[in-house]
């Protein structure tokens, strides 16, 4: 069960260009190992204009994307943690992409955790966010600690 009350909504338009993105995490200190526990339960694609929750079996490029926000985040961090995803949702191709899925968890987790980014890293990290749309990035998987794309 989802407390919606977790959930980090990204809404920006940008130069014209929507982005999107609702992530739900449970995120706990670790004595041991930073951990990610993939929980998701939504339902996928349904219907047209109808908001997409991400299900176990299927948005892998989404859920990539969720993990290297995480990892880049842990990064960061002094701590050890333990994150449940428990909700992802969005609308591909139109609002949502892995990039913007993957800004939106570092994001939730920065909230969660009182994460302080510094302001240079967060303007890198918004810069390469906003871009993409840009050169069919839309379609690839981000590498938030490169700033890249792995494919």
């Amino acid at each position: 069960m989802n407390d919606d009350k977790q959930d980090f909504k990204l809404l920006k338009v940008k130069n014209g260009k929507p982005f999107f993105a609702i992530i739900n995490l449970e995120v706990y200190k670790s004595d041991f190992e930073n951990e990610i526990i993939e929980e998701y339960c939504g339902e996928g694609w349904l219907r047209q204009s109808v908001i997409e929750s991400v299900p176990m079996k299927g948005y892998e490029d989404w859920k990539k994307a969720v993990k290297n926000g995480l990892e880049f985040a842990f990064s960061k961090s002094t701590e050890k943690w333990k994150v449940k995803i428990k909700k992802m949702e969005g609308r591909i191709a139109t609002d949502t992409n892995a990039t913007i899925v993957g800004f939106a968890t570092i994001l939730a987790f920065c909230e969660q955790t009182n994460l302080k980014l510094d302001n240079d890293a967060m303007e890198r990290i918004e810069n390469f966010t906003f871009k993409s749309w840009e050169n069919k990035n839309d379609e690839k998987i981000p590498n938030f600690l490169n700033l890249d794309y792995e494919k």
